[in-house]
């Protein structure tokens, strides 16, 4: 097979684009710089375009754009209508209608769409319960729609902090654009009245993206990632630590990343907790590793946009790997000489079971992906810049 090679910028981060999105739509002259074309930007713009019409706003297969926009959507008095397909509204929303509640606005979740009808946010006659224990997005929704209140909002943390790591991301962002957000032994407090102090906004590299391109070259050649974020907030960028255990053959250079090709990688135990959507592409990483590795710690695996824990077994069991799921993670064992395979995997809609699959074709396996567009959700420019047909 031929070496790997690529070289270029990884589009924009749709989790900070989209949050900056939401903010954007508060303050209209802010300029984002930067760029993304994947469909959950998509959605996201266009939705925020349509509730200010108080029409029907389609937010596709994004959980992320679906929970932004419901609490972004109930910021405006009227009715509103958030559609999604049928496997984004049966993933779990109790957290999201708790926290309409809490802010006197009224909802309902039916299986076509969530229906919101809203006066605006009422202040709280206590502190907000946010319940993490299903995602932390919930908190993100929050703190993203609290520019321009009447009242001061107070809010606690409650139940397991499921991705923690993201709420943490939204709030250094709102935090760097001039929101005031205290944080006491409770839980935090947001006065009344924020504005945004900043003019514009760049929107730095997607690291989950960023991750996939990187084990291509560690797997099969060389990738050079250029205006890599080195300092970002985004919880993927953990990926530079997994490989340091991993034994990845990779350099830092201002901003400039730079992967080889490593044989022999080395095992690894992790707690992907907060860090997710590591998972697929790292598992492919660590099937090629020397030895026995062990991914844990990310029940919540189970309820993104596929059961991923699943899609990987399925996966892995039409390529000949051995290994064993588990409720939070998987134990894969690796070798880096793999007998190459051939069959038709169905990654189930998942954009990161995509790219999952894709790396296992670049490295000589033969498998057929059904519906490879499902990649458009985070990264439409794969692709291209993978080299390799779907």
């Amino acid at each position: 097979m031929a070496k790997f090679y690529f070289r270029g910028e990884i589009p924009g981060s749709k989790s900070v684009f989209n949050r900056a999105l939401i903010v954007q739509s508060y303050f209209p002259a802010l300029a984002l710089q930067g760029f993304s074309s994947c469909d959950d930007v998509v959605f996201m713009r266009e939705g925020i375009r349509k509730i200010s019409q108080q029409s029907y706003v389609h937010c596709g297969e994004g959980g992320t754009t679906f929970r932004f926009l419901s609490l972004r959507a109930s910021r405006e008095a009227g009715e509103h209508f958030l559609e999604g397909t049928p496997r984004l509204l049966q993933r779990p929303q109790k957290g999201l209608m708790d926290l309409l509640s809490q802010l006197g606005v009224k909802s309902e979740l039916t299986s076509k769409a969530l229906h919101i009808f809203s006066s605006g946010w009422q202040k709280p006659a206590a502190p907000l319960q946010v319940d993490t224990s299903e995602s932390s997005q919930y908190a993100s929704a929050l703190i993203l729609n609290a520019w321009n209140l009447n009242f001061d909002l107070e809010f606690e943390l409650v139940g397991d902090k499921v991705s923690e790591s993201y709420f943490l991301l939204t709030l250094q962002m709102l935090r760097d654009m001039g929101m005031v957000v205290h944080q006491n032994s409770r839980g935090y407090f947001i006065p009344a009245g924020q504005t945004l102090k900043k003019k514009e906004w760049r929107i730095e590299s997607d690291l989950s993206s960023a991750f996939t391109m990187a084990s291509a070259g560690a797997l099969a050649g060389q990738s050079v990632l250029e205006n890599f974020p080195t300092q970002s907030a985004q919880p993927d960028l953990v990926f530079l630590d997994i490989f340091k255990k991993m034994g990845v053959d990779f350099s830092v250079q201002g901003s400039t990343l730079t992967v080889n090709k490593t044989n022999p990688l080395r095992s690894l135990e992790w707690d992907l907790g907060q860090s997710p959507d590591l998972f697929p592409v790292l598992a492919v990483l660590c099937s090629y590793a020397a030895g026995t590795s062990r991914l844990f710690g990310a029940p919540h695996l189970t309820k993104k946009e596929s059961n991923r824990i699943a899609k990987v077994s399925d996966l892995f069991r039409l390529a000949g790997i051995s290994h064993e799921a588990l409720p939070d993670g998987m134990i894969i064992h690796g070798s880096s000489n793999q007998t190459p395979a051939q069959g038709v995997f169905n990654p189930d809609k998942d954009h990161r079971m995509v790219m999952a699959a894709t790396l296992l074709n670049l490295q000589g396996h033969q498998i057929q992906i059904e519906e490879p567009d499902a990649i458009n959700k985070s990264f439409p420019e794969f692709w291209s810049m993978i080299g390799v047909k779907p």
